[in-house]
């Protein structure tokens, strides 16, 4: 079994080798270059998670999802009022015909410019269904959508001959999970943030009531077993407030 050291040293060269080929892996590179350390499944997806948080795109895989449909309910007010001004706007674009969506994909692997534009409007409804479908709560709706649509855009420069379409909605659905897993990644950041910050607050407490004096940083280092520097990182993060109160406590 890889030690923590070692998988977070991995993990690192990984995203060393996604900045070489463009932010893109494919997911016969990730099993090959773990292949040797035993990972059980869960970790594998948290392997997946990670690099969709740093909006790696790995080609191949398929993040599961439910196949339960769509429930309207669980959209918001805003968001249902987002989704009805946004589907009215695209049904005032022209209609698709018997076969064009087929035509259009073999021009667009030509790098045909009128053949994307026209596939750009025929995919922005399957954005938004996509979108819907991979929405999950405390993340906005909208940006689920635009990020489908910005995916869709690079997509089309970067087609293969063959599974086109198949392509697309991959790179769509890959783009969607990016951005959800970046955000979820930002907010477990934030919240171990708040965590350290309430920690140091009420250590800083504790310890000046306890020894009825001024607090020094090694003291406090000492007692929450984490480096002098950790600290000031925890204070900097905290601002000015945490800061003041350190301050006082150390010069009483």
């Amino acid at each position: 079994m890889i030690e923590q050291s070692q998988f977070r040293k991995k993990l690192e060269e990984l995203l060393e080798q996604a900045d070489v080929q463009d932010k893109r892996l494919t997911n016969e590179q990730i099993k090959e270059f773990f292949a040797e350390d035993g990972l059980t499944e869960e970790q594998m997806l948290l392997v997946y998670d990670f690099l969709m948080s740093q909006k790696i795109v790995v080609s191949g895989y398929y993040k599961q999802q439910t196949t339960e449909q769509i429930d309207e309910n669980k959209f918001s007010d805003e968001e249902k009022q987002y989704l009805a001004e946004y589907t009215e706007d695209l049904k005032a674009m022209k209609q698709e015909q018997e076969g064009e969506r087929a035509e259009l994909l073999k021009k667009a692997v030509a790098q045909d410019a009128l053949a994307k534009s026209r596939l750009i409007e025929l995919y922005l409804p399957q954005v938004v269904e996509i979108a819907k479908e991979l929405h999950e709560e405390g993340i906005c709706l909208g940006d689920c959508v635009q990020e489908g649509n910005v995916s869709l855009i690079l997509a089309l420069d970067m087609l293969p001959e063959d599974d086109a379409d198949a392509f697309i909605q991959q790179e769509i659905r890959q783009g969607i999970l990016a951005m959800m897993e970046e955000h979820k990644e930002l907010k477990r950041r934030d919240k171990k943030m708040e965590n350290q910050v309430n920690n140091l607050d009420e250590t800083l407490h504790k310890m000046a009531d306890e020894k009825g004096r001024g607090i020094t940083m090694s003291e406090l280092a000492e007692h929450m077993k984490i480096s002098e520097d950790e600290i000031l990182d925890i204070i900097k993060l905290a601002g000015e407030e945490m800061y003041d109160k350190f301050k006082e406590y150390k010069d009483n």
